[in-house]
């Protein structure tokens, strides 16, 4: 047996799971669409598409309406936030407990004459639901004490600066036009604290967007999933073709050759079929990532070749893993574990920024990891030298540590 017949053995092995792989790449494709579609609309406030609701009732009072009118028509708020006024709190409960609202500002009765009288014994109340924690929960306290701030340290100030001038003995109508004065300076302060600072967003992580984000993990753990479609290719009742080859003088690190290329090819297959209605959708608009700024094809190419050297690494190291488990169960089962755990914690389906520094720092040294920076590199056109050289490092140390197991496996 020579090389040249071993390798078209495994082309022909392969070539029977192809039309099998084909039909659960296209179902895999479709589970994928949606927990993308899921994932982006879960990060519609971070894209500016959605505005935090804030309910808000309790006594009417001109102050008060001032306030709300100012926040919703001048303030940087009101890109992301949106009153919702309610006379019912029962109604009001109810669509907080729904996630119609994230919040609840109750304006008690009382409350402006204890501004007025510069008591303390009368406060707003704020109601969120337990679930509204994490980044939503600490973002609506924020809000909400924007909203107090309007209401409550503006006018205490004022009147505190009133009562001031009137025990300094200073004139009523010089008292009122000094404190029209610094109504004004508080406004005007208020209203430009946008101004205070420059936001810039340098992205999710890897310096992509978040669509950007999203549509590379998601791409690359497509690919991930395509290796369960070809599982039977490693499932193996015993050693006796790999020793046999082994007699006939094929080198292990020629059979292992031969099955990456067989089993690369099938999987670049499935790849390049999907690929195209990935290409249609951006070309058509029905996908927007900011990283795609031209979807001519010659750039779209160059992603698609980017996609087939990051799924070298991926294809590699599934390589492995179905090469050192043992057993039919074994294979399915905890392959899957350990490339669905890998994905994860690379930051495939939840950003990896927001990970345990040590969570993060494992996932970046992962295969999944290595190959996550490589494509994002591409999109972003930074680091590009030092993702490359990870992924052919870490392609050439898993090749050999596949041929140290196969070794080991064929002399058992």
């Amino acid at each position: 047996m020579n090389y040249g017949r071993y390798f078209f053995a495994q082309i022909k092995r392969i070539k029977r799971l192809l039309p099998e792989m084909l039909f659960l790449s296209i179902l895999f494709f479709a589970v994928t669409l949606f927990v993308g579609k899921t994932l982006i609309a879960g990060s519609d406030y971070e894209a500016g598409k959605l505005k935090y609701r804030i309910g808000v009732m309790g006594e009417e009072d001109e102050f008060i309406d001032m306030g709300i009118f100012l926040l919703e028509s001048f303030d940087d708020t009101k890109y992301l936030l949106e009153i919702v006024k309610y006379e019912d709190f029962e109604a009001a409960k109810k669509d907080l407990y729904s996630g119609d609202i994230v919040a609840l500002c109750d304006i008690p009765g009382g409350f402006y004459d204890s501004i007025n009288y510069l008591s303390n014994d009368v406060s707003i109340k704020y109601y969120t639901a337990s679930g509204n924690r994490g980044i939503t929960g600490v973002f609506t306290d924020e809000i909400t004490g924007i909203i107090s701030n309007y209401i409550v340290y503006s006018e205490a100030g004022i009147l505190s600066f009133v009562d001031f001038m009137d025990y300094n003995g200073v004139p009523s109508d010089m008292a009122y036009a000094e404190s029209d004065r610094l109504f004004l300076k508080y406004m005007s302060a208020l209203l430009s604290r946008g101004d205070l600072v420059t936001v810039k967003t340098l992205g999710l992580s890897n310096g992509l967007s978040t669509y950007g984000y999203y549509f590379t993990g998601l791409t690359l753990f497509l690919m991930s999933v395509l290796s369960f479609a070809g599982i039977s290719f490693f499932i193996k009742k015993n050693r006796t073709l790999d020793k046999l080859a082994y007699s006939k003088g094929i080198s292990v690190p020629g059979q292992i050759a031969a099955d990456f290329v067989a089993y690369f090819i099938c999987n670049a297959v499935c790849v390049t079929i999907l690929s195209v209605p990935i290409f249609m959708m951006l070309k058509s608009g029905v996908i927007n990532i900011p990283e795609f700024f031209t979807t001519e094809n010659s750039f779209l190419f160059k992603f698609y070749l980017n996609v087939l050297a990051a799924m070298v690494l991926i294809c590699m190291f599934e390589i492995l893993i179905f090469e050192v488990l043992e057993g039919t169960v074994n294979k399915i089962i905890f392959s899957f574990a350990i490339l669905i755990g890998c994905a994860y914690i690379s930051g495939y389906l939840y950003p990896a920024s927001f990970f345990p520094e040590a969570v993060n720092r494992v996932g970046k040294v992962l295969p999944t990891g290595v190959a996550m920076s490589f494509l994002s590199s591409f999109l972003t056109m930074r680091d590009r030298g030092t993702a490359a050289f990870w992924l052919v490092g870490y392609v050439a140390v898993i090749f050999a540590g596949v041929c140290v197991v196969r070794k080991r496996n064929i002399c058992k």
